[in-house]
């Protein structure tokens, strides 16, 4: 029995560390990123400082839209945040951060053409913009039609390509500590910054639905029928 408890406890624990440290990189990204809107051509990526000053306008769109995302993302995983009095602070912020994808999106898909490391990382970070965009929409659309189960699933694959925001900040400091030349390595973390992260969230919403068909499955065991569990609060973004 105890160890039964120890063992249901775990998962809870593993997320709600999770969920910090994701909310830490987050917010380090967010202050980091926001040098940027200073507009002082010294905090830019050196090999494309020319490239950012010619397309300002673009790039501070995808900058401010994704500063947002990164940070509002976290807070609308929190199961209190979308019940209750809550919800409504849940929608608001649904709404904020589905209109910082359409403006971080559009002007990140326009500055993929200029990317540094050519055709290779810029077809991975064009990707990476498209794939932000339509998972957006599919999660738009899935709570305009009040399939919660659904937009869940989307916005855990759209906030996994959110964070391509964090991953590439990780891998690039990461790539050069271990002697990877960073020409090589930028062309590869145009892709790494995203790829692995969309796998991991296909991970979790595989792992959620084996979680609950087998509680359903318990529950037809137990009472020989399948019981009507009571809806959920609805949520729109």
């Amino acid at each position: 029995m105890n160890s039964q408890i120890v063992g249901s406890q775990k998962p809870g624990i593993l997320k709600k560390i999770g969920w910090v440290i994701m909310l830490l990189l987050a917010t380090s990204v967010f202050f980091v990123a926001g040098r940027y809107l200073t507009l002082d051509p010294d905090v830019y990526f050196s090999e494309q400082k020319a490239v950012y000053m010619a397309h300002i306008t673009m790039l501070i769109m995808h900058i401010v839209g994704a500063m947002l995302a990164i940070l509002i993302g976290p807070f609308q995983f929190l199961p209190g945040i979308r019940k209750g009095r809550w919800l409504k602070v849940h929608r608001w912020l649904g709404r904020t951060y589905l209109l910082s994808i359409l403006f971080g999106g559009l002007g990140g898909l326009y500055m993929a053409q200029f990317a540094y490391g050519g055709i290779i990382s810029r077809l991975g970070f064009g990707a990476l913009a498209i794939l932000w965009l339509y998972s957006a929409y599919r999660a738009y659309k899935h709570i305009r039609n009040k399939e919660i189960e659904q937009h869940r699933q989307w916005m855990i694959r759209n906030y996994a390509l959110t964070f391509a925001g964090v991953m590439l900040r990780v891998w690039v400091p990461l790539s050069g500590a271990v002697g990877i030349d960073f020409n090589t390595a930028y062309v590869v973390i145009g892709w790494m910054c995203w790829v692995p992260n969309l796998l991991v969230a296909e991970w979790i919403i595989r792992s959620s639905r084996g979680g609950r068909s087998q509680s359903r499955a318990s529950i037809i065991g137990l009472f020989g029928k399948p019981v009507n569990r009571p809806k959920t609060a609805q949520i729109d973004s």
